[in-house]
């Protein structure tokens, strides 16, 4: 099709593109968006990936630095950093999301489960997603700042009028021009500039407060980290990683949860085994099928559908020769639906994860990317997601709304940068006995 109505495509619905692409021309193909002329060439082929993700961070590194997100985020961010300043960042954000610190946050998931929970109506349809927003987005504030959840409103306010303002309009016009690193400007520059405010004064309350080396959220941990050198973030560097931290760390994890409830209430047997499963943990089960569930789900329904590399030098990848400059794209969405990797990959089988040898390939399921710059998160969410579906399933059933819309998947639907269901995950719960 014409890069115009290729452009227009990809903002709306991505995923239906990408289906195409792979049916009628293969495992790569190049989108075109006009009139800025970039160019994005996806890969979906394990081997193409592998390449791409172990190729130096000298000849591949991310692209991200040159996006749109990049001044949201921050130039200091783990996200936009590449070379060595990204190892610099990365080493120093690792600390806070290893085994047994990242498990003190296990009561607070539960908690904050629990208290959005308690206003959920019985018996008749309510759209989840927004609600595991609210959730996760409470999760990552105390986490990340150890705030309660009164001290939590100026953030969780100024964090949604940064979210709200953004459109498929606005997807299309960033597609459409090739991006420039200035600040976002309007309702969302507005947006930002309050959030930033808020972050620096709290960075400024936080250095001279006098518990700081006995507190346990990250921001603390961050402001006591050093590097290989002895010196530590500064206030921008801080800023850039909380802001990253608050922003991807609440919206994959409460889509993907979502995404897992609205999959199991169409699946009753799948539901019922994990429903099972989640009662005799109780008296010491494991957590097998859960696992697999909490697998599938980001493999049949990832929420970022890509991740982008931008060439130095010359690469070849997946038999094709990609000059420097080239934007080439792993896409998370259509690797993990790979028929070749997986049999029947339309459909949501967590079977397909359960047995010793059968989990998650490296290069075939890439719902958090890969290489030195695979998300760092990955452990905290994928913990974040069992706990919550674990509290919500020991007190609450759920169903499907009836008619047509319980019978139907839910269409993905595109929301910024994540890919969210189109009704939000209707669903309509029941008291368990």
């Amino acid at each position: 099709m014409p890069a115009s109505l290729q452009t227009l495509v990809w903002a709306l619905a991505p995923t239906w593109m990408m289906d195409r692409c792979a049916r009628t021309i293969g495992d790569a193909f190049t989108v075109t968006f006009a009139p800025s002329g970039m160019k994005l060439v996806l890969f979906s082929d394990p081997d193409a990936v592998k390449t791409v993700f172990t190729a130096s961070p000298e000849i591949a590194p991310s692209a991200t630095g040159s996006s749109p997100l990049a001044p949201v985020v921050g130039h200091s961010s783990v996200l936009t950093l590449t070379g060595p300043e990204h190892m610099r960042q990365r080493k120093l954000l690792l600390p806070p999301f290893h085994g047994e610190r990242m498990r003190e946050y296990e009561d607070v998931m539960v908690e904050a489960t629990r208290r959005d929970m308690a206003s959920w109506p019985l018996g008749t349809p309510m759209r989840l997603h927004p609600h595991t927003r609210q959730i996760t987005l409470e999760v990552i504030l105390r986490a990340v700042f150890g705030v309660e959840a009164e001290q939590m409103e100026p953030l969780r306010a100024a964090i949604a009028e940064l979210l709200e303002p953004v459109r498929p309009s606005m997807v299309l016009r960033a597609l459409m021009s090739r991006p420039t690193g200035a600040r976002p400007t309007g309702a969302m520059g507005r947006a930002l500039d309050r959030l930033d405010a808020l972050i620096y004064e709290e960075i400024d309350r936080r250095r001279h407060a006098s518990d700081v080396e006995q507190r346990a959220d990250i921001m603390s941990l961050l402001l006591l980290a050093r590097d290989e050198d002895g010196e530590a973030m500064t206030d921008g560097e801080l800023r850039d990683e909380l802001v990253t931290l608050l922003l991807a760390g609440h919206e994959t994890t409460a889509t993907s949860v979502a995404w897992a409830l609205e999959r199991l209430v169409r699946h009753p047997d799948k539901l019922k085994r994990l429903v099972a499963e989640v009662d005799a943990r109780v008296d010491g089960g494991g957590e097998e099928y859960m696992t697999a569930v909490v697998n599938e789900t980001m493999r049949v329904r990832p929420v970022v559908p890509l991740v982008v590399r931008l060439l130095t030098e010359e690469l070849s990848v997946g038999g094709y020769r990609l000059p420097a400059g080239t934007r080439v794209a792993p896409s998370i969405y259509l690797t993990n639906r790979n028929p070749r990797v997986y049999e029947r990959p339309r459909e949501f089988r967590p079977e397909r994860f359960l047995g010793e040898g059968s989990g998650p390939e490296t290069f075939s399921w890439i719902p958090f990317g890969g290489g030195i710059r695979r998300c760092i998160g990955a452990s905290f969410a994928l913990m974040e997601m069992k706990v919550i579906l674990r509290t919500i399933l020991s007190e609450l059933e759920p169903h499907a709304p009836s008619g047509w819309r319980g019978r139907r998947d839910e269409l993905i639907r595109r929301r910024a940068v994540t890919l969210v269901p189109s009704a939000g995950a209707s669903v309509v719960w029941e008291r368990r006995a």
